[in-house]
């Protein structure tokens, strides 16, 4: 079971505490029962119209034991199982953290936000069930045991009754569960429907053809699930009905067949019928744990999963100690560095390079090209973001093996074409605010975000002002070398022209390196050198965009 596997994760053996603590809760139930049928008994034959004060401190007294361990069963579950949880959450992110990137994008995002977050929750919110499960089992054995010392005719009619109805309820819950897989499957197309109206809403105000077949499928869509959800609630309710009918069943053996075969039950048909209707609660209990924990499995089957297929992503080093590369570096060069793209088959793959070049410390290079040329590619095969296939990449002679990856990328400070601006800047933890007072002012920023503690205090803006948030954190971080992909782009022709103008030649001034990906060919006399990329082959340009040969 994987939840029990996720519990035993644990070094503390949760499982054993909860065992024990199902057979405490469980067994002080059972003495509530005995006590009851006992003063009972007692009032029934002696007709003694006074409380006997032992019998009625002895049931308190297991009430209060009863209180006790299910208290402390359930709360130190919930505890244990949302410390496993994230010891496995913080395995996977770690996993992701050392992932490479290459294997990353072609794993895809969904299974990981669904896994992370989803699934936790799931896991979370139904953990008090394992524990109502172990406890509703101990106590069904228990009462069981308590109904053999009255009569084992009776003990063994149940236990036939309830074997043949656990086998029954058990293919219905394998129904149930896959109606239920077949409903989330609906509400995924479902979903898929209401992303396209609103992810596609200009085009399908502007096409009425569009807009009635896009209506059509979401109403054929919506009816299936309809269906679909129906047919769920109808087969739960039809386990509920089944466990009811179950429970009827049991008291009817009790008192109409089991006097057939022992004579002498009828005399205990009184404790027996108690104890019967005692196990309505860990019946239920039981049916309505499964239930839930149907889905809870699940959950934690896929993280467990998902935990062994992300240890495949990991990047060759990545866990062990980066040696040490020379800050101030003299040049980086590309040594036959080619890359493929995986193609279907029959198709030529697409090949960058190879690529020879060699870059300078202090030195501006901007790498212009196509679309699809692959300058992005480019920007990841030099920053150690993708391994090449071919080739190899120096630093002052220096080989950048996987023992050095890590030492060579922290040299850089990028700003992506796909950046990510982080409103919290992890990882610097002394920030001079005048230092970033000064950057948002030379970005011309600070009239709309300023900087508080360690993050922005705004980043839903435009593309272009996003841009600049995520340059000044890049400067903040004092790197050596500054890689800007398609930076410019959603810039204004003000600030374009202040980009190349002003902050190039202030930024090379003070030392940086930069490699800039940029389409501004009027631009192209701030850089040192340009590299130009097509259909995958570098060559070299002039500033003034006459090839070298």
């Amino acid at each position: 079971m994987n939840l029990l596997r996720l519990l035993q994760s644990l070094e503390k053996r949760p499982l054993r505490r909860l065992i024990g603590g199902a057979v405490a809760s469980a067994l002080s139930t059972t003495v509530v029962l005995a006590v009851v049928t006992y003063a009972a008994q007692k009032i029934n034959d002696t007709k003694e119209e006074f409380v006997d004060v032992p019998v009625a401190a002895l049931f308190l007294v297991s009430v209060l034991i009863y209180v006790i361990f299910e208290s402390r069963m359930i709360a130190r579950l919930a505890s244990d199982i949302e410390e496993a949880i994230d010891g496995l959450r913080m395995k996977m992110i770690a996993r992701l953290r050392h992932a490479g990137l290459w294997k990353l994008e072609h794993f895809g995002q969904s299974r990981l936000f669904g896994n992370i977050t989803q699934s936790c929750k799931t896991i979370s919110s139904n953990s008090a069930y394992l524990a109502q499960a172990m406890r509703s089992v101990v106590l069904i054995v228990t009462i069981l045991l308590y109904i053999a010392t009255v009569s084992m005719v009776s003990v063994l009619l149940l236990v036939l009754l309830m074997a043949a109805a656990s086998f029954a309820y058990y293919r219905l819950g394998l129904t149930l569960e896959k109606s239920q897989e077949e409903l989330a499957d609906r509400e995924t197309k479902l979903f898929e429907c209401v992303s396209d109206l609103f992810d596609g809403f200009k085009e399908q105000r502007l096409c009425s053809i569009r807009s009635h077949a896009l209506g059509d499928a979401f109403g054929g869509e919506s009816a299936d699930t309809m269906v679909a959800r129906s047919e769920v609630h109808r087969q739960t309710w039809q386990q509920f009905i089944f466990g009811e009918t179950t429970f009827n069943l049991m008291l009817g053996v009790v008192v109409f067949v089991a006097p057939i075969y022992a004579p002498t039950v009828n005399a205990e048909l009184v404790k027996i019928s108690a104890a019967v209707l005692f196990m309505m609660t860990p019946v239920f209990g039981l049916m309505q744990s499964f239930t839930v924990l149907r889905a809870a499995e699940a959950a934690a089957g896929r993280m467990t999963a998902l935990e062994s297929e992300l240890a495949a992503l990991a990047e060759q080093g990545s866990n062990e100690p980066s040696e040490p590369v020379p800050a101030d570096f003299s040049e980086i060069r590309m040594n036959a560095i080619e890359f493929s793209f995986p193609a279907p088959s029959g198709e030529e793959p697409f090949t960058l390079g190879p690529m020879d070049i060699c870059i300078q410390r202090g030195e501006v290079i901007f790498v212009t090209g196509g679309n699809g040329a692959g300058k992005s590619t480019f920007i990841k095969l030099l920053t150690g973001l993708y391994q090449p296939a071919r080739g190899q990449l120096q630093i002052d002679g220096l080989e950048v093996s996987a023992n050095r990856l890590s030492s060579y990328r922290a040299l850089m400070a990028p700003v992506f074409s796909d950046f990510h601006l982080f409103s919290r800047l992890y990882g610097l933890t002394e920030i001079d605010p005048l230092s970033v007072k000064d950057l948002l002012l030379w970005m011309e920023m600070e009239l709309v975000a300023g900087f508080s503690e360690d993050r922005f205090t705004r980043t839903n803006l435009s593309t272009g002002q996003r841009k600049r948030l995520a340059l000044v954190a890049a400067l903040l971080e004092s790197k050596p070398i500054l890689i800007l992909d398609e930076w410019a782009a959603d810039q204004d022709s003000h600030f374009r022209q202040k980009f190349y103008r002003e902050l190039l030649p202030e930024l090379r001034r003070r030392g940086l390196t930069i490699i800039a990906v940029t389409h501004d060919d009027r631009y192209f006399d701030a850089a040192d050198r340009c590299l130009h990329l097509e259909m995958g082959q570098l060559t070299e340009q002039l500033t003034s965009g006459v090839a070298i040969r």
